[in-house]
C-alpha cells in the first residue's frame, strides 16, 4: 500500500496512523489478532528504515527517515497501550530473532574472515536498523522496572552483543559505542550499573593509547586484545591529522562512519558517555565510585601525549583533561573503604512507622465535577435531588429485603402447620386400615372367632331381605 499510495515519508506516515485509528482494537475486540500482526510488520518497517538511514542518509526533505521512525515510535507507544499483551509478545518474538541471529553470526566468524561492513564485507555486529528498534524501545515501555518482560532481554542482549563481539574495523566501534550508551539509557532511571559498557568504554579509550601495544594487552574485554593493534593505531593516526578541524558528530551513517572526522566523533562521544556516567553514578554512599570507574581512569591515564609522532588536537586534549578532572573529583576519597555492600542498611527515616493525620472533609461543601459551572443554589438543588434520589433507592432496597423475609417466614408458618394436619391424618387412615384387616383375619379363621362380617356375609342378608332390603332387589 505504501508503494502504491506514497509518494513521500510523510505520506508513508500518514497511512500508517490511518491504517492505526480504522482498525484500532478499542474500537472493536476481534481486531486484537489482526493488529498485532500489524505491530510486527511495523517493527520489520522500523528496522528496513533505519538500515537505509546507514545506507543513504535521512533522504533529503521527500523521505525524512528520521521523522518517519519517530513517527513509528508513536504510532508502537499507542498500540503498546492498546494492547500491551500483544505489543509485549511481539517484541519478545522479535527480540529471539535478534539474540538468533547474533548466535549466528559470532558462529560465521570462525568461517567468514571479518571486514567492514562500509565497504559490504562481514561483520558480527547487528545491523543500524536493529540498533534504532533498540532505542526506541525505553520509549514504549517502562526502563525503571526493576524486572520487565520487555526491557530485561533486551538489556541482556545488549550485553551479550558488547562483551561476546570482535572488533576489526572503525563501523564496528561506533556500534559498539552506540550499544553502550542504549544500556546507559536503559538503566541511568533506576540508578543501575551497566558494567559490560563500562568495560567497552575503557576498551575503547585504550584504542587511542599512546602505547597501543600495553594498553590492550590490559583491556577488561577480549574484543580490545592486541589484535586490535592496527585498528588503534588507524584511529589515533586519523585523530592526529584533524588538528586544527571542527570534529563532526556521531552519527550511524555510512558516510559520517567512513570520514576522516570519525575517530574524533568516536572519541568526543565516548569523553561524553564517560562524564554523563560519572555524573549519574558517583558520589555513592558506600563510595564504591572507585572500583566502578577504575579501569575507565586506568585507561585515561594511558592517552597523556606523549606520542610526539601522533599529537593529539588540541581540542581533544582540553576534552581529556576535563574528563580526567570529573573523574578525579567525583571518584577520589580519603576516607577509608568499607567493603562493597549489594543492598545499603535502612535508615531511621526508612525504618519509622509513617504517621499520617486524618483527612476530615465537610460533607457541605464537597463539590462533583459535574456541578461545575453551575450557579450556588442550581449546584445545591442539584446535590439535594442527587441525595433524595440516593436515600428513595435504600429505602426501596430495605422494602424489598423486609418483604422477602416476611414472605418466607409466613410460608414456613404455614408449611409446618400443613406438615401437623398431614401428619394427624395419616395416622388416622394408618389405624382404620389396621382394624380392618384385623377384622377381615378374624372372619378368614371360621366362625368360632367371629361369624359374619366381610362383604359376603352382607350379601347373604340381602338375598334373605332381613335386612330390611326387597327381596331380590341389588344390594
Amino acid at each position: 500500500m505504501i508503494a502504491t499510495h506514497a509518494s513521500t515519508g510523510a505520506d508513508a506516515s500518514l497511512i500508517i496512523q490511518r491504517i492505526h485509528i480504522a482498525n484500532s482494537v478499542r474500537l472493536n475486540h476481534k481486531n486484537k489478532e489482526r493488529m498485532q500482526n500489524f505491530y510486527d510488520v511495523l517493527l520489520r518497517r522500523f528496522i528496513a528504515v533505519g538500515d537505509e538511514i546507514f545506507n543513504s542518509g535521512n533522504g533529503g526533505p521527500d523521505l525524512e527517515r528520521y521523522e518517519q521512525l519517530n513517527s513509528l515510535t508513536k504510532v508502537l507507544y499507542a498500540m503498546s497501550q492498546d494492547s500491551p499483551e500483544c505489543a509485549g509478545a511481539v517484541w519478545s518474538r522479535r527480540l529471539g530473532v535478534f539474540q538468533k541471529a547474533h548466535a549466528k553470526r559470532l558462529r560465521d566468524v570462525e568461517v567468514t574472515p571479518l571486514g567492514d561492513a562500509c565497504k559490504g564485507e562481514f561483520s558480527a555486529w547487528p545491523s543500524t536498523g536493529m540498533l534504532f528498534l533498540m532505542r526506541a524501545l525505553p520509549h514504549i515501555f517502562p526502563s525503571t522496572d526493576k524486572r520487565h518482560a520487555v526491557v530485561t532481554p533486551a538489556l541482556l542482549l545488549l550485553g551479550q552483543i558488547i562483551v561476546q563481539t570482535p572488533l576489526k574495523s572503525q563501523y564496528d566501534v561506533v556500534i559498539g559505542l552506540f550499544c553502550s550508551g542504549l544500556m546507559m539509557e536503559y538503566t541511568k532511571d533506576a540508578k543501575r550499573l551497566a558494567p559490560e559498557a563500562m568495560a567497552f568504554l575503557a576498551g575503547v579509550l585504550r584504542l587511542f593509547a599512546d602505547d597501543g601495544d600495553a594498553a590492550l594487552t590490559r583491556s577488561p574485554l577480549p574484543s580490545f586484545g592486541s589484535g586490535n593493534t592496527e585498528l588503534g593505531f588507524a584511529l589515533r593516526q586519523t585523530l592526529s591529522a584533524m588538528q586544527g578541524k571542527n570534529s563532526v558528530r556521531f552519527s550511524l551513517e555510512k558516510s559520517q562512519i567512513q570520514s576522516n572526522s570519525c575517530s574524533t566523533a568516536i572519541l568526543n562521544f565516548t569523553l561524553h558517555l564517560v562524564k554523563h556516567s560519572i555524573t549519574v553514578f558517583g558520589k555513592t554512599d558506600e563510595g564504591s565510585e572507585r572500583e566502578i570507574f577504575s579501569e575507565i581512569t586506568k585507561a585515561l591515564l594511558c592517552i597523556d601525549g606523549s606520542n610526539k609522532d601522533l599529537p593529539l588536537p588540541v581540542t581533544i586534549k582540553n576534552a581529556i583533561a576535563e574528563t580526567a578532572r570529573t573523574a578525579s573529583t567525583t571518584c577520589a576519597s580519603e576516607d577509608r573503604r568499607t567493603p562493597l555492600q549489594r543492598r545499603k542498611k535502612a535508615s531511621a527515616q526508612e525504618l519509622a512507622i509513617k504517621t499520617l493525620a486524618p483527612r476530615m472533609e465537610d460533607p457541605d461543601r464537597y463539590s462533583m465535577s459535574k456541578d461545575k459551572g453551575k450557579s450556588q443554589m442550581q449546584a445545591q438543588h442539584d446535590r439535594n435531588r442527587r441525595e433524595y434520589k440516593r436515600e428513595h433507592k435504600a429505602v426501596m432496597r430495605e422494602l424489598r429485603l423486609d418483604s422477602a423475609f416476611i414472605e418466607n417466614e409466613r410460608r414456613k408458618e404455614k408449611d409446618e402447620a400443613d406438615g401437623k394436619a398431614r401428619a394427624q391424618r395419616h395416622k388416622n387412615y394408618a389405624w382404620m386400615e389396621m382394624e380392618q384387616a384385623t377384622m377381615n383375619q378374624q372372619v378368614r379363621l371360621g366362625g368360632g372367632l367371629l361369624s359374619g362380617g366381610g362383604v359376603g356375609a352382607a350379601k347373604k342378608k340381602a338375598r334373605s331381605g332381613k335386612l330390611g332390603i326387597k327381596k331380590g332387589g341389588k344390594f
